[in-house]
């Protein structure tokens, strides 16, 4: 039973939404009802598909032409339903902001990032463009966007994931709303910028009294948000409670198997910074955090303060596995020509900085790092789909820098990529079934279409799609389930090498779950080898053998899972590790995480590596690359000055 709410900002009875499909009436949501007040925080959680995001894009009334809806949706007693087109304008944007799942899609590509943020402020607020502009410079800097002045003047596509995801969010806050609903707001940024939007979000209701309503399926993200939660299944709230409640005592079994099916951070034996373990001997309690740490060390000096190739590049071994090293890639760089005008000097982006590293047959590696750490540009140049600067990425002997066009088909057959973003990965114009098919058709001509019609089926069936979405095209798809279906393409071709970008970030937890004992079994069964980049470090630790941290396209820190977590060496490292959301209410509201001096910089910034080396920072050229240190057996750290010297006072 639903508690009542005494003038709720945000109160929808009886919502139901249907849509007319060629595959007959789909009821995506049925006859829901949800109250919000001011300064609550209401989430929303459920499987893709189940219907989250269709309730409140009718209350939008930013359905496709194809719905139909019935019921009431009132915002202070006013029935949107019944509003004319003109008049819900004035609201939406103003009174009521929505934060996109998808920001590729909802951003428009030909226009600057500046330009569309100030339509926001001069449609609603009359602002001059002059106070308009400071106005999305202030907000753009608020969700801690690196260099945000230049990127005003850029485009969607020059911008990574993550940094989208953060337009989007500055742009739904720029009228500071009464009503804000984020769908999925932080699926695509790292722990460290998904503590700092959720401070904000929890300061704007705090401080302005905005009602918001938090669809997600990140759990660790409502314990921490929300006050109240409501579960969602087949169109349907099958629980709805306090955020304690659901959490300590959920009776449906749907709740309990989404709460079960969350990646927690165990390291048996240690004492691990998430699990609030006791600190083994030598161990100390930070003051300002309440994670137990193992007590700093300072790094050693290098004996010459040359940066050069060695110092990213020590004997980084991978596994013991006995069938050897598959991938090598050894001081690899990819670098950019940058011009911010006609006029003015080009400058050198240097996004992969001297990385080297080895992957054995059947290992994970994961690699995390904040936005812009040159994570996905690291995958692209190892699949050769950039050309690297320089460096060698050499696959089973084959030096990959210098193969054939022929050489290189013949590699990609034994190495694919699930990128981030599925829309972006997936042709509009052609069905799931003929997406799927289109590998087949390159790699094994032979198969006719009886054959290629299997295959998809049984792959569809491997990763948790329904055989009846084979002829439905992309955007009649859940952005889960177009992340499944790209997921199931990368692996048509049965490759040894599978990169995921991201590949399970727009997944809800038992899919997720799902699909990450999916890469297990594959990786048993084939011997698959995963590079598994990710900014969700619980999820990495679900699937990796041994993590590598990457900060502006240099490696600071690599070690083993196990090690990584229990005893991490890095402060970046302890920072990504300290900012990891607890899926438990009490254990993460209680929490305090490491924030260090400073932020993510820009790699166009001079000696923005030397970050974490103040101390030396005067001494040392410009474009020095922190050395790493085999601080224990195989894991290694790159030099910085000790950890209390780099927190926020």
């Amino acid at each position: 039973m639903m508690q009542t709410i005494e003038n709720p900002v945000l109160n929808i009875s009886d919502l139901q939404v249907r849509f007319q499909t060629n595959d007959g009436i789909v009821e995506a949501v049925r006859g829901v009802d949800v109250q919000v007040a001011a300064g609550e925080c209401l989430g929303v959680v459920g499987e893709s598909g189940s219907g989250k995001s269709q309730t409140f894009l009718a209350a939008m009334g930013l359905l496709a032409s194809n719905a139909t809806v019935t019921g009431r949706v009132e915002f202070h007693g006013q029935n949107l339903l019944d509003l004319t087109l003109r008049e819900l304008n004035r609201i939406r944007g103003r009174r009521i902001s929505m934060i996109f799942q998808d920001p590729l899609t909802a951003l428009t590509p030909h226009l600057r990032i500046g330009v569309q943020m100030r339509e926001v402020l001069q449609t609603h607020q009359r602002m001059s463009d002059h106070d308009a502009r400071q106005c999305c410079l202030q907000w753009l800097q608020n969700v801690r966007i690196p260099e945000a002045r230049h990127r005003l003047s850029q485009y969607p596509h020059e911008l990574s994931g993550g940094m989208r995801q953060r337009v989007m969010i500055a742009m739904a806050m720029l009228c500071e709303p009464e009503l804000l609903i984020a769908d999925e707001p932080t699926t695509a940024l790292d722990v460290t910028i998904q503590a700092e939007i959720l401070d904000l979000m929890d300061e704007l209701r705090r401080d302005h009294g905005t009602a918001v309503v938090l669809i997600t399926h990140d759990m660790g993200v409502v314990a921490r948000m929300c006050d109240r939660v409501q579960v969602m299944r087949q169109g349907e709230y099958v629980e709805q409670g306090s955020c304690e409640d659901v959490f300590y005592g959920a009776r449906h079994p749907y709740t309990r198997m989404l709460l079960e099916s969350v990646p927690r951070i165990r390291v048996d034996g240690e004492a691990s910074t998430l699990d609030g373990g006791r600190p083994e001997e030598g161990g100390m309690t930070n003051p300002h955090q309440n994670e137990v740490l193992e007590t700093p060390e300072t790094s050693e000096t290098p004996e010459t303060p040359e940066s050069s190739a060695a110092a990213q590049n020590p004997s980084i071994r991978g596994s013991d596995d006995p069938t050897g090293t598959l991938l090598r890639v050894r001081n690899l760089r990819v670098t950019f020509p940058v011009q911010s005008g006609w006029f003015s000097k080009r400058r050198e982006l240097r996004a992969v900085d001297g990385i080297g590293f080895d992957l054995a047959a059947g290992e994970t590696l994961g690699i995390v790092g904040e936005s812009g750490s040159g994570k996905s540009t690291l995958a692209r140049a190892i699949l050769q789909l950039i050309e690297p600067t320089s460096g060698q990425v050499n696959w089973q002997g084959q030096e990959l820098t210098v193969s054939t066009r022929q050489d290189l088909q013949a590699f990609r057959q034994d190495a694919q990529i699930v990128f981030q973003d599925p829309l972006a990965s997936l042709d509009p114009s052609m069905t799931i079934g003929d997406s799927m098919a289109e590998p087949l058709k390159v790699f094994e001509p032979g198969l006719d279409r009886q054959q290629r019609t299997r295959r998809v089926a049984d792959m569809m069936e491997r990763v948790g799609l329904s055989h009846a979405l084979i002829n439905r095209y992309p955007h009649e798809l859940s952005g889960g389930q177009n992340q499944r279906v790209g997921i199931a393409r990368a692996m048509m071709s049965r490759p040894k090498l599978l990169i995921c970008d991201e590949a399970v970030s727009a997944l809800d937890v038992s899919i997720q779950a799902q699909i990450l004992a999916l890469l297990k079994d594959l990786q048993q069964e084939f011997g698959l080898s995963l590079i598994f980049i990710s900014h969700d470090l619980s999820v990495v630790w679900e699937v990796s053998s041994r993590i590598l941290v990457m900060y502006l396209g240099s490696v600071v820190e690599l070690a083993s899972r196990d090690d990584l977590f229990a005893r991490p060496q890095h402060p970046y490292t302890r920072q990504l590790v300290s900012a990891v959301p607890v899926p438990d209410p009490q254990l993460e509201r209680a929490r305090s995480r490491i924030k260090l001096q400073g932020e993510l910089a820009s790699p166009m910034e001079t000696g923005a590596r030397l970050r974490f080396l103040p101390s030396r920072r005067s001494s040392l050229p410009p474009d020095y690359v922190p050395a790493l240190d085999e601080r224990y057996p195989d894991h290694f750290v790159a030099e910085h000055d000790p950890l209390e010297s780099l927190l926020q006072p």
